[in-house]
Order: C-alpha cells, then sequence, then structure tokens
C-alpha cells in the first residue's frame, strides 16, 4: 500500500483518499493499484457496504501523473491502471465520490462508473485527452454520452471543454452541490446511512443494472429469478417480519 492512498474504515464505509495534494492527487501506477486493491477488499469484506472517493487537499484528481506514465511500458492490458478501470467496471459495490475540487481526466471519467457524485460548487469537470494527443479512457466513449447526452459529451472528450458543477449537477452527473467545509460530512453521513440497507440486495441490484443490452422478456426472467432467491434471503425475511411487527428493520445481524 502507498502512502499516496489513504485507508480508513468508518462504522461500514471504506474511505478512499488520493493522498497526494502536493501533486494534486495525480495518479501514478502504485496508486491505482491501492484503489483497485482496497474495492477488491470491500468486495471481501462483509462488514464493508459503501465506498467513498475524495481527494486530500483542494482538487480531487489532475489526471495521470505524465512523468510515471511516459517512464511505464507502453501494454497496459496488465498494468494497474487497466486493473483499477476494470475494477470500477465491473464492481457491484456502491460508491460514492466527494469531489473536493477540480476532476481532470480519469478524475471525471471514474465518475461514471460510481453510484452518486458529490461536489464543491467550485469544482470543474474537464477531460482533455485530445489537447494532449490521447483518446478518452474508462469506456467514457460510451458512458459519457449516455449520461450528458451528446453533444455535450462530444464538447467535452472531442473539443475539450469543461464543465462547472452545477452544470454537471443540471445534466445528472452531480448528485449535490456542497459547501466545502461540509462535503465529506454530507456523504459519509449519507454513506453511512446507505450502508444501512441490506449488502447482499444492493450488490445485486447493481448487477442488474450493469448487464448488457437484452430483450425485455429475458431480462424480465433473469430478474424474476434473482427476485425468487432474495424472497428467501434472511435480509428479506427480516424486511417483511419487521413490516408487520410494525418495527425498525435491523438488516446489521447478517452483516
Amino acid at each position: 500500500m502507498t502512502d499516496s492512498v489513504s485507508i480508513e474504515v468508518d462504522e461500514n464505509v471504506l474511505l478512499i483518499t488520493l493522498n497526494r495534494p502536493e501533486k494534486k492527487n495525480a495518479l501514478t501506477m502504485e496508486m491505482y493499484g491501492a484503489v483497485e486493491q482496497a474495492l477488491r477488499r470491500a468486495e471481501q469484506e462483509s462488514g464493508i457496504k459503501v465506498v467513498v472517493l475524495t481527494g486530500a487537499g483542494d482538487l480531487f484528481c489532475a489526471g495521470n501523473d505524465i512523468a510515471d506514465f511516459l517512464s511505464a511500458t507502453a501494454d497496459f492490458k496488465d498494468s494497474p491502471v487497466n486493473r483499477f478501470l476494470h475494477r470500477i467496471a465491473s464492481t457491484d459495490i456502491p460508491i460514492l465520490a466527494a469531489v473536493n475540487g477540480h476532476a481532470v481526466g480519469i478524475g471525471t471519467t471514474m465518475l461514471m462508473h460510481f453510484e452518486k457524485v458529490y461536489a464543491v460548487e467550485t469544482a470543474l469537470f474537464s477531460t482533455p485527452f485530445v489537447s494532449l494527443g490521447l483518446v478518452p479512457e474508462a469506456a467514457s466513449s460510451l458512458l459519457m454520452p449516455k449520461v450528458l447526452g451528446y453533444q455535450r459529451a462530444a464538447r467535452m472528450l472531442v473539443l475539450g471543454e469543461s464543465l462547472s458543477a452545477a452544470g454537471a449537477m443540471a445534466c445528472g452527473l452531480v448528485s449535490e452541490v456542497c459547501l466545502p467545509d461540509k462535503l465529506l460530512e454530507t456523504v459519509m453521513a449519507d454513506a453511512k446511512k446507505i450502508a444501512k440497507l441490506p449488502k447482499s440486495a444492493m450488490r445485486t441490484a447493481k448487477r442488474l443494472m450493469r448487464r448488457g443490452e437484452e430483450p425485455l422478456d429475458k431480462r424480465i426472467n433473469f430478474e424474476m429469478d434473482e427476485f425468487a432467491a432474495a424472497l428467501q434471503s434472511p435480509e428479506a425475511q427480516e424486511a417483511m417480519l419487521a413490516f408487520m411487527e410494525k418495527r425498525p428493520v435491523d438488516f446489521s445481524q447478517f452483516d
């Protein structure tokens, strides 16, 4: 584990902090590896139900560390960055982002894979790949048009325009704009609230949403199979019993 990424568990929430403020939290291969390992830990530990990702200092992430990438091998298929990209694209753990400042390159594109994004009002989202002679990554060429709409995505990915926090909220990328001194407090409070939900049901729901396009009848049948299995789960039994007994539901016993 690198000092450039800090990891802590607060109740059922795993907090990952990009901790390289002197370099604007630009990601190195080592940092990619550390974050990917943390996400894998969240998948494997029953007590971790939600992940929060933020940055130290006043900037969320300045993208890739150029010097580090120039010194890396040209074959990225077995690299920490590739493992990170595939992890955020495939994980079924809910992820929240606390964007405490500018989000550049991967700092923006990774957010397309998260469930909720909070940002300070001064945050700026940018994907200047073309200006660096590069192309989009993290499946952003697929996901950004779906999230933002084609023209807004094209202005960012092709023309290099930035998106303000207000603009990001208007198009659905950002869930809530927060004051800087309230950002992490707000996100952690919401994460702990989400963590009271049954982990197995959240993970299954996220996996269902991640499935590719398919005929409606096939999706209905697949959901029915998952629904039938969930109906027999201890979590569902507790939820229905609590409803009938008119008491608060308690999923903590199943963590």
